[in-house]
């Protein structure tokens, strides 16, 4: 059976939407409703611009969840792509609009994390793309200086490697009705989100436009995590609408960092809406972004030593006899280049794990006294046989160590 559904949008941004003819049979309209319903569990309020795009669905006009992205977040965490709006002509920020609703700096539950073995700081590469450079290259620059300035564990590096980059920044074209200036996501798995979309339908090698670098610390800023400083009520940075569009938080997909305001942040780089103005970070996004990231420094260092005791290997023409006696210590020091020895104040647990055959034996949890400048975790006797470089047997200790809360593992 052929139905016709037509959903004219209202939106002040958006062009009215024509009514076309499709075939929709029980079956599509049956997953369709599955998905609003796992929509509607994940916090979305879908009464107003919710509609199919792409093989997904738009949500409050300007969040895309594809179908394989509800699945997964229906049973993980929530991640937001989210659309920047040019609404230039309409977001004139006066304090009307910012009735009504609760504004703040806001992050989701997934944000980057750090691995055991690097607590204090992580580099994030970005790549863009050849075709936009002439357009955003020294744009993107001013973004990552922003940044780096702050002096948080994140620290952000233009790469020239696609491939192996965290964010790569690419061009597409989109003069649909529903356009959007840049386009990113959040977190996933403790990595920042990897792709931001720029319009060149807005950015192109004829446009001059004074937003480039806010915009692109704005999308960065959801690839760590970041949620719309009016995400509560986009009416603040949007313009005036039927009713004060709620993004919705989501499964803790939305939390309120602590030390920002609850009242409306006209210049922050994270309104849901641009103005078509340059937007430096104000303090409450300087706080905001301090608070999920802050720089730690260590309070000493920690040096893994691998000692070669006695070594009775030997070699053949077609093999190789490893055996020998290794200690494995860890000392500890003032400076990461190791030149000054540290004597603990303080008892402190050094965590580590000891493996054998590359397999786990056991976590170590070793309580180090105050005044001990060295830990020696043992002594191992390691045997290995390669016959034609090919290992034919293997019996190997390792011991690994990790740092805590106030420890750096030297490399």
């Amino acid at each position: 059976m052929k139905r016709i559904l037509c959903i004219p949008l209202v939106w002040i941004f958006l062009l009215l939407h024509s009514c076309n003819k499709a075939d929709v049979t029980s079956a599509e309209v049956s997953q369709k409703d599955m998905y609003i319903e796992k929509l509607k569990a994940l916090g979305f309020d879908l009464s107003q611009g919710f509609y199919e795009k792409n093989g997904g669905f738009i949500v409050e006009n300007d969040i895309f969840l594809s179908k394989e992205d509800i699945d997964y977040h229906s049973n993980n965490k929530l991640t937001e792509v989210v659309k920047l709006y040019d609404l230039s002509t309409y977001a004139s920020l006066n304090s009307s609009k910012a009735s009504g609703g609760k504004k703040s700096q806001y992050r989701t539950t997934n944000i980057v994390s750090f691995s055991s073995y690097n607590t204090y700081n992580k580099t994030i590469s970005v790549y863009l793309d050849p075709l936009l450079n002439n357009v955003l290259g020294n744009g993107l620059d001013q973004a990552i200086a922003r940044y780096n300035n702050l002096n948080i564990a994140l620290n952000f590096v233009r790469t020239q490697n696609s491939t192996n980059a965290s964010i790569r920044i690419t061009p597409i074209y989109d003069d649909s009705p529903e356009r959007f200036l840049m386009n990113a996501g959040f977190p996933k798995n403790g990595l920042p989100f990897n792709s931001i979309l720029v319009n060149t339908y807005y950015y192109n090698s004829s446009s001059i436009r004074n937003d480039i670098a806010s915009t692109l610390a704005h999308e960065i800023g959801h690839c760590i995590g970041l949620r719309h400083t009016d995400y509560m009520n986009r009416v603040f940075s949007c313009g005036v609408r039927p009713t004060p569009s709620n993004e919705g938080s989501g499964a803790e997909g939305a939390v309120h960092i602590p030390g920002t305001p609850t009242d409306g942040e006209t210049n922050s780089f994270m309104l849901a809406c641009s103005d078509g103005l340059d937007k430096p970070f104000t303090q409450n996004d300087i706080l905001a972004l301090k608070t999920i990231y802050p720089l730690k420094v260590p309070s000493f260092y920690v040096a893994l030593s691998t000692i070669i005791l006695e070594d009775r290997s030997s070699y053949s023409s077609c093999c190789d006899y490893n055996d020998y006696d290794v200690k494995y210590e860890a000392k500890f020091y003032k400076d990461q280049a190791g030149t000054i020895p540290y004597y603990p104040t303080s008892p402190f647990i050094l965590r580590g794990a000891l493996f054998h055959n590359n397999s786990l034996v056991q976590q170590l949890n070793i309580n180090i006294p105050t005044g001990v400048q060295s830990y020696v975790f043992g002594t191992y006797t390691n045997t290995s046989v390669l016959e034609w470089g090919t290992t034919v047997s293997q019996d190997e200790y390792q011991v690994i160590v990790y740092p805590d809360y106030d420890l750096y593992l030297m490399r």
